[in-house]
């Protein structure tokens, strides 16, 4: 990890994709330069991402200073510094007679969904084809065919032969609530992510990982771990899984594009692009003094 100053001035958390980061646009100038300038600071900088490692490692921008990265919304943790990504610090993975249990149940409800390998190697996965996979499904395939395997109605009963750290169920938006209810009464007690699909089909995507996963378990474990509580955490976000880890920081704000449940929770920033996060890092810098 990067070196700080010491003691910590606090966690410093940002989601990546649609808070800081663009679609296919670059993460702004000055939203590089701000979390710079945090880490000087004394600022333990987090981003908390729903991307596998290696998919974060492929959109990584120059310039991103992190010392620590919350991957696959939680499943994940490793440390990080000037050359990229570090030790592993964290893996949650299903055991196998869950693997099995969560397996069953998403294959019942008859959605496209893919299964991804434990961390740090979850961009490998297998994938289940439905009759009516939606644009999300075959385009993610297209992008991830190398790391794709078939699904195989033998994991049924036995499970897959790699450790699976969870699973992504592709569910149309106005189906969600009721193929959500129905899974947990299949496979209860695992928790149940939301994420909107970035590639607009019209689906939103379940994702099951194991009880306690989620980016703010994962913040509040890194926190426990610094030595640092909630009121001293700052969090980003704009989607459905930044629901908890704003819910769990001390100070939380959303980007002005975010969903509406969390627009009316949470102060708005600028979306991603226009320097959101500078604008959260000079405003809190200031309040504390560091202005």
């Amino acid at each position: 990890m990067n070196q700080v100053s010491s003691p910590l001035k606090g966690l410093w958390l940002t989601d990546f994709d649609g808070t800081i980061k663009p679609g296919r646009d670059p993460v702004a100038p000055a939203d590089l330069a701000a979390l710079k300038r945090l880490g000087a600071a004394g600022w333990f900088r987090v981003v908390a991402t729903g991307r596998s490692l290696f998919g974060f490692v492929k959109a990584w921008p120059p310039g991103l200073e992190l010392d620590a990265l919350i991957f696959a919304s939680g499943a994940g943790l490793c440390a990080w510094g000037a050359m990229g990504p570090g030790p592993l610090m964290a893996a949650r993975v299903f055991t196998p007679p869950e693997a099995v249990a969560v397996l069953q149940a998403a294959r019942s409800l008859g959605y496209a969904f893919f299964a991804y390998h434990a961390p740090p190697d979850n961009h490998h996965f297998y994938y289940y084809r439905s009759a009516a996979a939606p644009l999300g499904f075959e385009r993610r395939l297209e992008i991830f065919a190398v790391q794709a395997s078939p699904w195989s109605d033998s994991f049924l009963a036995d499970g897959p032969a790699e450790t699976i750290s969870q699973v992504l169920i592709m569910v149309p938006a106005d189906q969600a609530d009721q193929a959500e209810a129905v899974f947990a009464s299949r496979a209860p007690g695992f928790s149940v992510v939301r994420s909107s699909s970035p590639f607009g089909d019209q689906h939103l995507w379940l994702e099951i990982f194991p009880a306690g996963v989620s980016k703010g378990r994962a913040a509040a474990d890194l926190a426990k771990g610094l030595g640092l509580a909630p009121a001293q955490a700052v969090a980003l976000g704009n989607d459905y899984n930044d629901g908890d880890l704003l819910a769990w920081a001390g100070r939380a704000l959303v980007t002005s594009d975010a969903r509406p449940e969390l627009l009316a929770l949470y102060p708005a920033i600028p979306p991603a692009g226009q320097g959101g996060l500078a604008w959260a890092a000079e405003k809190i810098l200031a309040e504390d003094g560091h202005g």
